[in-house]
Formats: C-alpha cells, sequence, structure tokens
C-alpha cells in the first residue's frame, strides 16, 4: 500500500454518502419493521390467536434467532505462553 498516494475524492464522497443514507434511513426501516410486526399480530388475531399468544412467540423467535445465529466469538488468551527451550520468531522491524 502505496502512503504517499492521494486518496480519490470520489470514494470519499462514495463512503459519506453511504453512511448519510444509512443514518437518515434507519428510523423508516425500523417504522417499516414496527408497521410488519403489527400487521402479522393482526393477522394472528384475526386466525384465532391472542395477541399475548403472538407476542409470546415473537419474542421466543427472536431469542432463538440470536442463539443460534451468533457470531463465533474470538477469545482473547490472558498472557502469552511461553514454551521453555524454544526461541520465538518475531516480526521484521520496518
Amino acid at each position: 500500500m502505496n502512503l504517499s498516494k492521494p486518496v480519490n475524492p470520489i470514494r470519499n464522497y462514495a463512503v459519506g454518502s453511504v453512511i448519510t443514507a444509512l443514518i437518515l434511513l434507519g428510523p423508516v426501516v425500523t417504522f417499516l419493521m414496527v408497521i410488519a410486526a403489527q400487521i402479522l399480530i393482526d393477522l394472528l388475531t384475526v386466525g384465532g390467536t391472542s395477541a399475548l399468544c403472538a407476542v409470546a412467540a415473537g419474542s421466543i423467535g427472536l431469542v432463538l434467532s440470536r442463539k443460534f445465529w451468533r457470531l463465533s466469538e474470538v477469545v482473547d488468551q490472558a498472557e502469552p505462553e511461553l514454551v521453555p527451550g524454544e526461541t520465538s520468531i518475531a516480526a521484521v522491524p520496518m
């Protein structure tokens, strides 16, 4: 990577535009999700299920989806383990 080469300003504008769009559209997406959940609860209520049962089923689904779709977590080591009698290989200093 050449650090002396200037960064393309079009790339900076594109990244800024994407971030701005995500920030501005976040509340819209949240509102549409709430509306979709309300429609689903209404459909279940019309079908004969109580609203409390529909909300309970949704919360159980949320808990299960978070449990099974969790990204693998990296476990940090507290301290590096030193093996006696072996030398370490260090990175080349720049």
